[in-house]
This record gives C-alpha cells, sequence and structure tokens, in this order.
C-alpha cells in the first residue's frame, strides 16, 4: 500500500490487515530501519518539471578509478540512476536534462573525468514506463 501511495494512513494500512495501527507503525520503522524502504517520495513526471530531453550513457572505466568516478557521477543532480553492469560497459547512468546543450555540456563533463575510457550515449525518443513498485 505504501508502495502506491506513501501518504497512506498507517490506521488505513492497519484496517485492511487486521492488525494494530501500533503494529503498523513499528514495521515501517523497522523497514525503513533496514534500508528496505529508502524514501517516501513524490515520483515525479520529468517533462512535466522542465527536464524534456533524457537519456543513458553507458561507460567503460580504468577499473582503477571506478570509485572516484562514480561518487563524482553520484553528485551529478541530473543523473538519477547509476548502475554498475557486467559485460562491454562498466555502468550505466540515466540522465534527465533541460533541453539538447544541457544535456551534451553534462556528456561533456562525464567524458573527462579522469578514468573513463569510452562512452556509449542513447537519447530517449518517448517515456513508456517507469515503474517504481515491486509485486511483493
Amino acid at each position: 500500500m505504501l508502495q502506491r501511495d506513501a501518504r497512506t494512513p498507517y490506521s488505513d494500512i492497519a484496517k485492511k490487515y487486521g492488525s494494530a495501527e501500533a503494529t503498523v507503525r513499528f514495521r515501517v520503522k523497522r523497514l525503513v530501519k533496514e534500508g528496505v524502504i529508502s524514501a517516501f517520495v513524490a515520483f515525479l513526471n520529468p517533462t512535466k518539471i522542465g527536464f524534456t530531453v533524457s537519456g543513458a550513457i553507458l561507460l567503460k572505466l580504468n577499473p582503477t578509478h571506478t570509485d572516484d568516478i562514480i561518487s563524482k557521477l553520484i553528485e551529478y543532480t541530473e543523473i538519477s540512476y547509476i548502475y554498475r553492469s557486467t559485460g562491454e560497459y562498466d555502468v550505466i547512468a540515466v540522465i534527465y536534462a533541460h533541453d539538447m546543450q544541457h544535456f551534451n555540456t553534462l556528456v561533456k563533463g562525464i567524458k573527462l573525468l579522469e578514468g573513463v575510457e569510452d562512452v556509449r550515449i542513447s537519447v530517449t525518443t518517448e517515456f513508456l514506463k517507469s515503474n517504481p513498485i515491486f509485486k511483493l
């Protein structure tokens, strides 16, 4: 229920599952402490808030610079997701930019990071699906 609406009152959850509200509150607190729930957030549509260009950047990294590069990528507020990967590329980053000029500036900065050996860029053309809800 919290995945679909993080504002759901604990009393509603307790009623649906036949538990005490205090039990629900305790379990949610434990899920947060254990890192199962990492945040309670509003899920925004990037294009509606001015991020009209998005894309994926695949990076081949020099292994001696991997941790440093990932730390620098994490600092970019325009990067929403960073995945370590197997195969040809070591890291995949998803970027949201205001326009192509902004996107190109971000890509150029990433390419110039010490230890970045190769970059493959794919600009998205259409937002089709993003689902933060896991079937439990």
